[in-house]
């Protein structure tokens, strides 16, 4: 029999425990997870386990023994997929907390794998921290994984300042360094526009269409594939629309390859007030988290800079042409 792993002494029995384990070997990792699921199925919590393909091969047949006898759901996926944009997984912890509104869940998950960009990590940092009060009413056991071994130390030590709690053997503790506030206040930084960029002005709705064609344009011009140019298209429309219904003036579009992305930008004058527009799942209430949630699905990578003088947006497309198979 294995040790248990304790969490809740240290936190209210409902609402949003965030821990991070900051392992030292793969074995370390598996036994820790496995431990960490089994002791949510033996209260029928149920389990959502989110890491790379082939650490979920590794996991997932521990993790059906461990929930044999239970009726607690237990769901895997590749984290490599569903949150290849960091943004979407947000909105995929909620709907799994909605899903079992009257029970705690857990939510094991690892954002930072090898291969991510700077651009990546940064957003992994901003949504660590952001999930802190985006959760905090929700009834999750969080339990965030990092490879202490060959991460960069810059990676460690957000993971620190993002997580109340770290894991120290088979126990969570507080953390000194804890200040997601700091973290956002960095993360909020300002998007330099690409000097090569190519940029379209929409100044009123009736721009929207000329500048949908513009985006198809360019985009078949770099090499982006049909189902790109789609999104492309949409991602453009929502961004400038955006802009239009609540920033009260123009959007200036521009577009430019990074490395292997092309890169739409949308900046405005406007302000973003609520800084989870877009990153939840619309009510119904209003176009504007329809419309950026939208972005957020569709973009491979989302970065967004805002001031009381303007709010700048970049959403990253891959260039992949296998996307059209």
């Amino acid at each position: 029999m294995t040790a248990g792993t304790e969490i809740r002494p240290l936190g209210a029995e409902r609402g949003f425990l965030h821990s991070a384990l900051l392992y030292q070997s793969e074995r370390q990792c598996l036994d820790f997870v496995v431990r960490f699921a089994a002791d949510g199925f033996a209260l029928d919590e149920p389990v959502l386990v989110a890491v790379p393909r082939d650490r979920l091969a590794m996991l997932g047949p521990a993790l059906w023994a461990a929930r044999a006898g239970c009726d607690a759901e237990l769901r895997l996926v590749d984290i490599t997929d569903v949150a290849r944009n960091p943004s979407r997984f947000l909105a995929m912890e909620t709907a799994f907390a909605e899903k079992h509104p009257d029970q705690t869940v857990r939510v094991v998950s690892e954002l930072v794998w090898p291969g991510r960009s700077a651009d990546e990590c940064l957003s992994c940092v901003e949504h660590e921290a952001m999930s802190n009060g985006a959760l905090k009413a929700r009834n999750v056991l969080g339990l965030c994984l990092y490879d202490a071994t060959h991460l960069p130390d810059g990676v460690l030590a957000d993971a620190r300042r993002t997580h109340p709690l770290l894991w120290k053997g088979d126990s969570a503790c507080p953390s000194d360094d804890y200040a997601p506030g700091e973290v956002l206040a960095r993360c909020n930084q300002p998007l330099p526009l690409n000097p090569g960029a190519v940029t379209y002005m929409v100044r009123r709705s009736a721009d929207l269409r000329p500048a949908r064609s513009f985006a198809a344009d360019y985009a078949g011009w770099v090499g982006l594939s049909k189902d790109g140019r789609d999104d492309l298209q949409m991602i453009a429309t929502e961004l400038a629309t955006n802009s239009l219904q609540y920033a009260g003036g123009a959007c200036r579009l521009a577009f430019w390859r990074h490395d292997e992305h092309l890169v739409c930008e949308a900046r405005d004058a406007g302000r973003l007030e609520d800084p989870y527009v877009g990153l939840r799942r619309p009510n119904g209430s209003g176009t504007a988290s329809r419309g950026l949630f939208l972005v957020n699905a569709m973009a491979d990578l989302v970065r967004t800079h805002t001031t009381a003088n303007g709010t700048t947006i970049q959403a990253y497309l891959r260039l992949d042409s296998a996307r059209d198979c």
